[in-house]
């Protein structure tokens, strides 16, 4: 797809450690809700809240993204945050700017992230360059989530109208699955099937990941 075809994209960022099926769910919810033309999925390079050593490397988490992603036109995996040190969201942000400056950005994140948001490396500066889409990650009912959502906002940003424009609360399924918990399961030498692509569940057990 060319660029100028790149009318609207999501961003969706993470260790992807693996990627799962809820990731891939989720971003294709979004993208038919918001008519996106495109999702992007970008391995985080060195996240400043991860310890050094405490993740998969970047090379096999990108590569369960190609895997994971494989064969459907609307995703594509970008490996911009390799050289990223620390990968801040922000920096990320920039350059996709710099790629896309005709395209209209939607970063996609969870309830739970979002919560913490005041945490990320200048947070106050993303509305200049994406809108966000929060997902119920993290929640159990959207009861829990639309009550805090405006508060948050106000939290963050204030009585700041841009705000109100340019974050919204996305309602997609509900997936009780983390990269943690199949860390977990994988350690305990359990079953992770059925929770992440059969081609990512045979790379795992090929590469003798998170053992």
């Amino acid at each position: 797809m060319d660029k100028s075809e790149l009318k609207k994209i999501g961003i969706l960022g993470g260790t992807f450690d693996p990627p799962h099926l809820a990731h891939l769910r989720i971003a294709e919810e979004v993208r038919e809700i918001w008519k996106l033309n495109k999702i992007f999925f970008i391995p985080a390079g060195s996240p400043p809240h991860k310890k050094e050593g405490s993740i998969s490397s970047f090379e096999d988490r990108l590569q369960m993204v190609k895997l994971a992603i494989e064969g459907n036109p609307h995703f594509e995996v970008l490996d911009i945050e390799r050289n990223i040190i620390p990968s801040y969201t922000l920096k990320t942000l920039q350059k996709l700017e710099e790629i896309y400056p005709e395209s209209e950005k939607y970063l996609i994140i969870g309830w739970d992230s979002f919560c913490e948001f005041e945490t990320w490396w200048n947070y106050e500066k993303f509305l200049d360059y994406t809108n966000i889409l929060v997902v119920p990650r993290g929640i159990k009912t959207w009861e829990e989530a639309e009550a805090n959502f405006y508060n948050k906002i106000r939290e963050l940003w204030g009585d700041d109208d841009k705000a109100l424009k340019k974050v919204f609360f996305c309602k997609t399924t509900f997936f009780d699955i983390s990269s943690s918990l199949i860390r977990k399961l994988v350690s305990e030498e359990r079953s992770i099937r059925y929770l992440v692509l059969e081609k990512v569940f045979f790379y795992i057990k090929e590469k003798g990941l998170y053992k």
